[in-house]
């Protein structure tokens, strides 16, 4: 089992409980969402495996993905408030997690299927839901009530004509990985990558808004989406200078980063059915591990310093991770073992902290170690066939020297096996 150990026991104990939530989320041998959500769905399962279950429990990680693609497309949810596709149409999120899948094992048998269910669902999502150079369809897991104005009260008609930004942002994601798997596979890429180029361009030209320096929520609206700002920064659709602006302007609450923001004020918390406030400006643990990532990722490191410290506060109130937290006081909320909240945590420590890159050919490191830390091991950290134990020390990011098994290097190829020592220093 994979272990960390730290100078910071509030971190050491995150880690272990995201672990241990991680192992008792596998039923029938594919996971599960949460306590109160004993099924597989896609969304939940995708984000948690590119997190970082696909890192601890590639096996069920694979066969998850496998079990989530309907008639040669990845699934849409069907969530109770608005229904499935076409009102819901990210599921091509599907793509996020099958390409974890693959980095993480090799497995070229498994990218040439995923690559088809990829394909056939860009396809379709073309065909039926891009309009105008973006796709309609609301911000991904933000489909109730709460995440929306009055207006659209039990109206999914109108919420899915809406444009949001990480379900854009996701179809971006998608015709990048598409356009990878194309290559490793002897296919012509250029389809993909130009589509990709324009849904980009996109983006920026209708949901950027210059001078608040942030993408809005979905067009028109005067919102800001959590998750949508962090998966554009973290996939680049955002540059350098956007990617500032956004960590200036995209503010967490006391207790980390909510999933919109400012709250719609109907929506509160002593209203009793979740579908009533648990989108309304909560924080979501997934959506805080793919900010600090995207802080990581741009080496921001008071951002990521900021968001680490808020989950493992958070993990510590309840004895498992839960679906979501209250914004004002922190108090845990919704299901209890919540899937993906746990997988969060899991990549602040491995690709923020740790800084793993794991690639089709190797496996590299660019850490990011916030003041407060001086020593870090992470034992037993398994990738495709080897087991790695890393040692870090000091912090910030710049690398004085990176050992392997005591000679020095600055990445492991992916074919390497057994077990192996890598020792960090930063200065």
């Amino acid at each position: 089992m994979t272990r960390f150990e730290s100078d910071v026991t509030t971190c050491d104990a995150a880690y272990t409980k995201a672990v241990r939530d991680m192992a008792d989320s596998v039923s029938g041998g594919a996971f599960v969402a949460g306590e109160s959500w004993p099924s597989v769905w896609v969304r939940d399962a995708a984000y948690a495996i590119d997190l970082g279950g696909g890192l601890l429990h590639p096996a069920v990680a694979s066969a998850t993905m496998r079990g989530v693609a309907a008639n040669g497309v990845w699934a849409q949810d069907r969530c109770a408030h608005f229904g499935g596709w076409p009102r819901l149409t990210d599921a091509i999120v599907g793509a996020v997690g099958a390409w974890s899948c693959f980095v993480t094992t090799g497995d070229l048998d498994f990218l040439r299927w995923s690559h088809d269910v990829t394909r056939a669902s860009l396809a379709r999502a073309e065909r039926e839901v891009f309009d105008g150079g973006l796709f309609r369809g609301c911000a991904s897991f933000l489909e109730s009530n709460s995440g929306h104005p009055p207006r659209f009260a039990f109206r999914g008609r109108a919420v899915g004509a809406t444009k949001a930004l990480s379900t854009n942002v996701l179809h971006y994601r998608g015709y990048v990985l598409a356009a990878r798997s194309a290559r490793l596979l002897g296919e012509d890429p250029t389809p993909f990558e130009t589509r990709a180029r324009a849904l980009k361009q996109a983006i920026n030209d209708r949901l950027w808004v210059a001078d608040r320096g942030r993408y809005a929520y979905y067009e028109g609206s005067d919102r800001w989406e959590g998750l949508g700002n962090a998966l554009a920064v973290l996939w680049k659709v955002a540059d350098d200078d956007q990617a500032a602006a956004i960590f200036r302007n995209v503010t967490p609450t006391p207790h980390g980063l909510p999933c919109l923001w400012p709250p719609y004020p109907l929506w509160g918390p002593w209203l009793v059915r979740d579908e009533y406030h648990y989108h309304n400006a909560t924080v979501w643990p997934f959506v805080q591990g793919y900010w600090a990532w995207a802080a990581a990722s741009r080496g921001a490191v008071d951002v990521f310093g900021a968001e680490l410290a808020s989950l493992a506060d958070l993990a510590g109130r309840a004895g498992t991770y839960h679906e979501f937290y209250r914004p004002g006081t922190g108090r845990p909320d919704g299901s209890a073992r919540q899937l993906w909240s746990a997988a969060g945590f899991l990549a602040m420590v491995h690709h923020g902290l740790f800084g793993v890159v794991a690639g089709v050919d190797e496996i590299r490191f660019r850490p990011l170690v916030p003041a407060g830390f001086s020593r870090l091991r992470l034992s037993g950290f398994a990738y495709r066939d080897m087991t790695l134990d890393i040692t870090i020390t000091g912090a910030g990011s710049d690398i004085g020297s990176l050992t392997v098994d005591g000679r020095p290097g600055d990445s492991l190829p992916a074919t390497l096996a057994g077990r192996h020592e890598v020792v960090i220093t930063l200065r």
